[in-house]
């Protein structure tokens, strides 16, 4: 092997390194998730919890994003307790994030050893926000935190962000043709991504219709055609039909459009750098050395089109102060986080690199801070 983030020639990707990047990251966040549910006896996954119990067919749904409720109640109809199968859909979200990590660093030509690149995978999946500067007052409030422990569907969020990132780019920005079976790939990870938790949608739909518009202006009609196919229609389909779910149980969704009415806008100007730290110093070694790749422009373009709905939009009513939209900002900061390491590790010998790692290494202790958290009593004390 050579050295680490050094291209080399591709070879069949070993199955074991993804059976053992699945198995330690399943392991570390099962028990992370079994401790924090133990301990706190009131949640955002707990609440979920009482939901499934009250699953006992189709018919029982009302809310639109029930697929972390689905999984539980196939687990107990295997035979698990409905705890033992929440925390164990909650680690193999995290598996399977591995999974996919670890697969594109070796669809990217970076040379790893196996030993590495589950050092590599583990660090990125556990680095948080950088919260030095309030450690001893709110560690979450007013961050940008890439990983939230409390809340279920979050989890089921990222890994879809994450695997239908990597389909998109690989098919629509990598400069050759789209093919045909991106299309059912990507229609089916946009739908159990709408009915997981949308929130990665409403930040990634106008995303790529932009840059399906692009290609229309350019001529590049099977691009914009299959994009359309495989993303645009589905997805459009199944948050209608969450739409109207969510209009007949009494519970219309309501916009508004508030600046930081959820966010402090004095908080956001030190809050949002620290979280993004990392890609931050990643983008402007990049943008130094004009070598800023379509991946890394495409998940940026994300990430700004979700701070505007996080900073800018509100639900109305009742829910105006719940700052659901929180959840598209943090998603694609742990998007930047993703790509912005695969980008580094594709130019380890670059100068700045160096200052990059650096930083990655701040947040990655931050995250193991954060991760230690989960297992306090007084968790909800830190926040």
């Amino acid at each position: 092997m050579t050295g680490v983030g050094e291209p080399v020639q591709r070879e069949r990707y070993p199955i074991a390194t993804s059976i053992g990047l699945f198995a330690f990251a399943t392991l570390v966040f099962t028990f992370a998730f079994t401790e924090f549910l133990y301990l706190q006896r009131s949640s955002d996954l707990t609440v979920h919890l009482t939901y499934a119990r009250q699953l006992q067919s189709f018919a029982d749904v009302t809310s639109p994003h029930f697929l972390f409720e689905m999984l539980v109640r196939a687990g107990s109809a295997l035979g698990f307790r409905d705890r033992t199968a929440a925390v164990w859909v909650l680690g193999a979200c995290y598996g399977g994030m591995a999974v996919l990590i670890g697969y594109e660093m070796h669809r990217r030509a970076i040379a790893l050893n196996p030993f590495q690149a589950v050092a590599i995978v583990m660090a990125v999946l556990l680095a948080s926000h950088i919260f030095l500067f309030t450690i001893q007052s709110h560690l979450y409030n007013g961050y940008f935190v890439p990983t939230a422990y409390h809340n279920p569907t979050q989890q089921l969020n990222k890994l879809f962000a994450i695997w239908i990132c990597f389909v998109y780019c690989r098919q629509f920005l990598d400069g050759r043709p789209a093919s045909l079976w991106s299309v059912p790939l990507l229609a089916v990870l946009c739908i159990l991504s709408a009915v997981a938790k949308p929130s990665f949608l409403i930040a990634f739909l106008p995303t790529a219709a932009l840059y399906a518009a692009y290609d229309l202006l350019h001529r590049r009609w099977r691009q914009a055609l299959l994009c359309l196919a495989g993303i645009g229609i589905p997805s459009a389909l199944v948050l209608l039909w969450q739409t109207q779910l969510t209009a007949d149980a009494g519970q219309a969704l309501e916009l508004g459009f508030q600046p930081f009415r959820v966010f402090n806008a004095g908080e956001t100007l030190y809050k949002l750098p620290l979280s993004l730290a990392f890609p931050l110093v990643v983008a402007a070694g990049a943008w130094w050395t004009r070598t800023l790749d379509a991946r890394l422009r495409f998940t940026w373009a994300l990430t700004a089109v979700a701070l505007f709905v996080t900073l800018c939009l509100v639900e109305g009513g009742h829910r105006v102060d719940h700052g659901n939209f929180a959840w598209t900002g943090q998603t694609a900061v742990f998007l930047l986080y993703v790509e912005s390491l695969l980008f580094v590790l594709t130019r380890a010998q670059r100068t700045w690199a160096r200052a990059g790692w650096m930083v990655f290494a701040v947040h990655v202790l931050c995250g193991l801070f954060w991760y230690g958290i989960v297992f306090r009593k007084d968790w909800e004390f830190w926040l």
